[in-house]
């Protein structure tokens, strides 16, 4: 495969990536800005965009990393992946979960300690809303803080006086440290170091058409090519991602199909239908009369009381307006039987337990429209309710066919490194834990792995072997899952700066993977000084890198 970017330095086959916009639509064509005119090539350009994780600065996070089709544009790691909420305490009533990004890290690659997270990946407060008819918008986000003008990341200079939601809203995970970026990078260094990048390098089972599109090239040559002049520039690079994320319509779902005669509902489908439109349409209007319109649902906001305001203001963070506080935007519906768990803070598991939740009416909401369903919704209409928001699944969606056919990540591949088995326990009752996060490709010259929960102050050695033993061999007393002969790297670690009790410490290791390698795991374990651990030491899980 084609050698990745090194990290942190400062068409007639296209058409086929086009072809829901050949299809007869149920809903209407999404606006396009005059500024950005849709392209078939300009699409494909920002398919590649929307999946590559080397758009982020540790090359672990794409787009596409939070937004999974066949989960309906949410992130399928959510349901695990936890952020503390307002009291800034793990299980405690307001934790949200969201999706992981990046570890904390500086230009250079090095891990920064995260007051929260601490050396592993951080996680959002919110939970990723969905790409899918997002075109339709005028405010993106969660609070719509991603507004219709579009400026220039760099000069700030109007780019889209209208209809650049799209736009707005993509401009802003890239330089985000929590999501996908290292502290302090800027749209210019993105631009700069995507130009010379071989695109999708660490992905693969790339669609034929955007294998054919991207064969041979780097990005600044295919940039040429769709552009027809030279220039990997930030404002490209989002128009890029805003085209191709307006060709990701769906409008295919049994509940679409049966809107033109071309398929039906079930009777109790339609008596879901009919509860929801009498009682729910009001904001959701993406099902009322029955097709998307220009109406609340994209650009309305609700506070309907799954957390107080005050933990998080929500749409008032942007408006100041005290009035807005804890309201949050209303999410369309297609789709929505794919993408739990749910609302903005991903609080509720199924379709039922967030019908449950009106049908009680809310919880921390002064919201009319909320607080007046209890008593309206019996039993079997929330059983007919979930029926019917069922049939809202685009089979294209959930099967990740054209339009929303992509790539596999690198994340989701073969090539992740693994972290295995248990460490001891030292001082404080804290096991020391492997961090390896990041891709392993040879030739990468600034690869970092790192242990936390060790002593602030401690001293730590990292022990590397070609072989590694799935069941440990207790030595001392300690868990060793490497080979009895370690035979690559001894490395004595300095002592640590950071950190000053037991658990507090953190540790990190960098080093080249010289070329060549290809095809080897590496396999790697901490040991820890530690007077509280058995024998004066602790060891921490074993970790794998396979080099790619």
């Amino acid at each position: 495969m084609s050698v990745p970017c090194r990290p942190f330095l400062a068409l007639a086959t296209a058409t086929a990536s086009l072809g829901s916009l050949a299809q007869a639509q149920i809903l209407p064509a999404p606006p396009v800005p005059a500024g950005n005119p849709l392209t078939a090539a300009k699409a494909l350009l920002g398919k590649a965009l929307f999946w590559d994780e080397q758009l982020s600065s540790s090359r672990t996070v794409a787009c596409g990393t939070c937004h999974v089709f066949a989960h309906g544009g949410g992130d399928p790691r959510t349901a695990a992946s936890l952020h503390p909420g307002y009291d800034g305490s793990f299980g405690t009533v307001d934790d949200s979960r969201g999706s992981p990004g990046v570890v904390r890290h500086d230009a250079q690659g090095h891990f920064v300690r995260d007051a929260i997270f601490g050396i592993r990946p951080q996680v959002t407060p919110r939970k990723a809303p969905s790409p899918i008819n997002a075109a339709y918008a005028i405010e993106l986000f969660w609070d719509g803080r991603a507004g219709d003008v579009f400026r220039d990341p760099v000069t700030n200079s109007v780019v889209l006086p209208s209809g650049g939601a799209l736009e707005s809203q993509i401009a802003a995970p890239p330089l985000s440290e929590g999501e996908m970026s290292h502290i302090g990078r800027s749209w210019t260094a993105i631009a700069a170091d995507l130009a010379n990048c071989t695109p999708l390098a660490l992905a693969d089972q790339l669609p034929a058409p955007l294998q054919t599109f991207v064969q041979g090239h780097t990005y600044a040559s295919l940039f040429q090519q769709v552009y027809g002049s030279p220039g990997v520039t930030p404002t490209r690079i989002i128009f890029a991602i805003a085209s191709y994320e307006r060709t990701l319509i769906s409008d295919q779902s049994p509940f679409d199909l049966s809107l033109v005669n071309q398929g039906t509902l079930t009777v109790q489908e339609n008596r879901g239908l009919t509860k929801f439109r009498g009682l729910c349409a009001t904001c959701h209007t993406d099902v009322n009369p029955g097709v998307l319109i220009t109406g609340p649902v994209l650009h309305d906001f609700h506070n309907v009381g799954v957390r107080p305001g005050v933990e998080d203001p929500g749409r008032a963070t942007v408006t100041s307006n005290p009035v807005d506080m804890g309201k949050f935007k209303v999410p369309g519906l297609r789709n929505v039987a794919l993408r739990a768990p749910f609302f903005h803070n991903g609080s509720r598991n199924t379709l039922t337990n967030v019908v449950d939740f009106y049908a009680l009416g809310g919880q921390f909401t002064f919201d009319p429209l909320v607080i007046n369903i209890p008593g309206q919704l019996s039993a079997q209409d929330k059983l007919d309710i979930v029926a019917f928001l069922n049939t809202m699944t685009d089979p294209r969606v959930a099967g990740e066919l054209p339009p929303f056919d992509r790539p596999r990540l690198w994340s989701e591949g073969a090539n992740t490194p693994t972290v295995f088995g248990v460490g001891t326990t030292g001082s404080g009752g804290f096991v020391p834990g492997s961090v390896a996060v990041l891709p392993a490709y040879a030739g990468n010259t600034a690869y970092t792995v790192g242990v936390d929960r060790v002593p602030g102050g401690s001293f730590q050695f990292l022990v590397w072997d070609l072989f590694a033993n799935t069941t440990p061999t207790v030595l001392l007393g300690q868990n060793v899952y490497l080979g009895m002969t370690p035979n690559l790297i001894f490395a004595s670690m300095p002592q640590l700066t950071s950190g000053t009790g037991p658990g507090d410490g953190i540790n990190q290791y960098s080093f080249a993977i010289p070329p060549g390698f290809a095809g080897t795991t590496l396999f790697g374990q901490w040991l820890t000084l530690d007077p509280q651990g058995p024998n004066g030491m602790t060891v921490s899980d074993a970790f794998g890198l396979p080099l790619f």
